[in-house]
């Protein structure tokens, strides 16, 4: 078997030209956006807008087909073209449906010109927006109120720099869509972060970046207007800082990870999840550490740590220990009651978490019913939603249900083996590492960079335990809150981040002749099953495109 050695001192930074176009992009799309929202742009009829969309499309395609046939196709610029398409997916969705299409727990808002206390995100949002403090009441007296407010602070920012530009004030608040567009737009480039600081290239960097650019689910949420996108960037951030920490071991990285923990903590408490395999990360380094029996490294990394712990403690904790303090709540969620129709603990443990039965899936009619009496199983109800969200339409043609029920069969059969296959790669990426390791450690005066060793084996349990235990989490979640909306596809789709370097890792070392024989019978039906599951995973982006298309669901 070839060998590639793996070098820690390499950059794995993108290019820089491509970081600057990628940037320029997000910043222009949300700026065009948020123009067309506040103009005559906005109160145009539907075909108009469509209209205009169409020739963003056409344009992007003359684009593509320029640099495909004057070979100018390198890895940066096919990189910046998908990002470049998953930004127009984002702006076409943002700027076809409403402030009130598709949103969880949005609640409502009256404006100004009254004194009125209106519950959900928008409510919580006009809260800050009319009183420019946060919430006097108990925050679990009024719905939504009791998340943290990082997200809801910053929409009151953007809500007043609108009404500062002369925007209306109905215009305003549509406009709160504007943020978890531009946070969506960061989730695909941290994901192309992410698959370049573990060494994916090519085929393996397309279809993992592809995936999280076009997901239904990823640009549905674009257009969210409560906390989901912003959690979802804070956990990406995460996984992306502490696989850079894993490789370099240094103070400024920790300092990072706590700012990304503590704030995501202050956006919506389930974020600190991923601190779970960062302590596991962190005991097994620490270990390391205890083993060199030097004193200075020691007392190096007790220093580190505790700057760690006195940055993230009080970013993390303010929102529980305010609670606490003034109104005497401990964190929780707030709950319909048992007479909801939603309420699912009448039914099993096993009904609730176990393997679904076959007549559980609804293949005819694969939607979510809300109804704990039609659907309680997780599982189910995930995969529902991941899809086509909480929707559960009345009047679809024929031929899009087909497609619907042939997306959601692929989603079901694709979704395991993903599962599985992030399994497989992650072993196959920690033997890799250890093959390739270098032959001394880092010199004593770079504290903690000797465990670059370990890179592939840390970087395998980091992520592999952390993909586990968000879905253990998200288990327990629907066990302590038993109610079909527990299972929403939403409160998990940082997997989505997971799933991508499933399939990047996967077209790496089982696509890539260097890592395995070529004439070995067993790599070539490893070869044969990731293209499978290539096209499995195109076939449902591309379906589920169409589905969106034409669901006249705008």
């Amino acid at each position: 078997m070839k060998k590639i050695l793996f070098n820690p001192l390499k950059n794995h930074d993108t290019s820089k030209k491509t970081n600057l176009y990628v940037i320029f992009a997000i910043l222009a799309f949300c700026i065009a956006t948020a123009i067309a929202q506040g103009t005559s742009f906005f109160y145009a009829p539907h075909y108009t807008k469509t209209l205009v969309l169409t020739c963003l499309f056409v344009t992007y395609t003359g684009l593509l087909f320029y640099l495909k046939f004057s070979g100018r196709f390198d890895e940066d610029r096919i990189v910046f073209m998908i990002i470049l398409l998953g930004i127009l997916f984002r702006c076409s969705y943002v700027l076809l449906s409403g402030l009130y299409e598709r949103q969880h727990d949005a609640g409502a808002y009256t404006g100004m010109g009254t004194n009125f206390v209106n519950p959900g995100h928008i409510g919580y949002i006009e809260y800050i927006y009319k009183f420019h403090k946060l919430p006097d009441l108990n925050p679990y007296e009024l719905f939504a109120y009791y998340h943290p407010p990082l997200h809801h602070i910053i929409s009151f920012l953007w809500l007043q720099l609108n009404i500062m530009l002369g925007v209306s004030e109905n215009l305003a608040f549509e406009n709160l869509q504007i943020l978890p567009l531009f946070y969506s737009y960061l989730c695909m480039v941290i994901t192309w972060k992410i698959l370049k600081v573990l060494e994916i290239e090519e085929k393996g960097l397309y279809i993992g970046l592809a995936f999280m650019a076009f997901h239904p689910a990823t640009i549905v949420m674009a257009g969210s207007v409560n906390n989901d996108m912003l959690t979802i960037l804070f956990m990406c951030l995460t996984i992306l800082e502490s696989l850079k920490w894993i490789q370099n071991k240094n103070l400024a990285g920790l300092i990072r990870l706590a700012l990304c923990i503590g704030f995501g903590m202050i956006t919506k408490l389930n974020s600190a999840v991923l601190a779970i395999p960062l302590a596991i990360i962190f005991l097994i380094h620490f270990i390391s550490v205890l083993r060199t029996r030097k004193k200075s490294i020691l007392l190096t990394w007790i220093k580190n740590y505790f700057i760690f712990a006195i940055i993230v403690a009080p970013i993390g904790l303010s929102w529980i220990l305010r609670n606490l303090m003034r109104f005497g709540e401990k964190p929780g969620v707030p709950v319909p009651g048992e007479t909801s129709p939603m309420y699912t603990a009448h039914y099993s443990l096993w009904e609730r978490l176990g393997i679904p039965a076959f007549s559980d899936w609804n293949f005819p009619f694969p939607f979510h019913p809300i109804s704990a009496k039609a659907c309680n199983n997780t599982w189910v109800i995930m995969f529902h939603t991941s899809l086509f969200a909480e929707e559960y339409p009345a009047n679809l043609s024929d031929i899009l249900l087909i497609l619907c029920q042939i997306t959601f069969i692929l989603a079901v059969i694709f979704g395991i083996i993903t599962a599985l296959l992030l399994t497989a790669v992650l072993f196959r990426h920690a033997r890799s590492r250890l093959e390739g390791q270098l032959s001394e450690p880092f010199p004593p005066h770079a504290p903690g960079q000797f465990t670059n060793q370990k890179t592939g084996r840390e970087n395998a349990i980091f992520l592999l335990t952390g993909y586990i235990i968000m879905l253990i989490s998200f288990a327990v979640f629907v066990i302590i809150y038993p109610y079909t909306c527990s299972s929403d596809f939403r409160y998990v789709a940082i997997c989505l981040v997971y799933i991508s370097i499933a399939l990047g890792l996967g077209n790496k070392y089982y696509l890539c002749p260097v890592y395995e024989r070529e004439d070995s019978v067993f790599a070539k039906l490893k070869s044969v099953s990731m293209h499978i599951i290539n096209w499995g995973i195109i076939m449902i982006l591309a379906f589920s495109t169409v589905i969106y298309i034409f669901w006249e669901r705008w």
